[in-house]
């Protein structure tokens, strides 16, 4: 996906932004200014970015499984018509078995 603006490095002045990711450029200066709150005040904000953390690769964990459920689905599907291009006769056991592994994969990612 890219994004067209003033932005005036990008060739065309586009911007790629097929993934960001925030990183904190001064670990030790936060930790600084986590030291003037108070200490209560303090661990709640360390909770807080504690759980933000874990959401955020809980998350991205989700869609590697859904991205690879996907792309597995898609590569079993092709195969299944390719197959019963070759042998009709095992048409229906392949779309069984491609239909079986979609449920499953599915299923994985509704439970996690």
């Amino acid at each position: 996906m890219s994004y067209q603006g003033s932005y005036s490095g990008g060739p065309g002045g586009y911007i790629d932004a097929k993934y960001t990711e925030v990183i904190e450029a001064q670990p030790q200066l936060r930790s600084r200014k986590l030291h003037l709150l108070p200490r209560s005040a303090s661990a709640m904000v360390g909770e807080v970015m504690e759980e933000a953390m874990v959401l955020a690769t809980h998350d991205r964990c989700l869609a590697l499984l859904a991205k690879a459920g996907m792309e597995h689905t898609a590569a079993l599907s092709m195969m299944e018509l390719q197959f019963s291009s070759m042998t009709p006769q095992g048409a229906h056991r392949y779309s069984e078995i491609v239909d079986a592994y979609t449920q499953k994969a599915a299923d994985k990612v509704r439970r996690w």
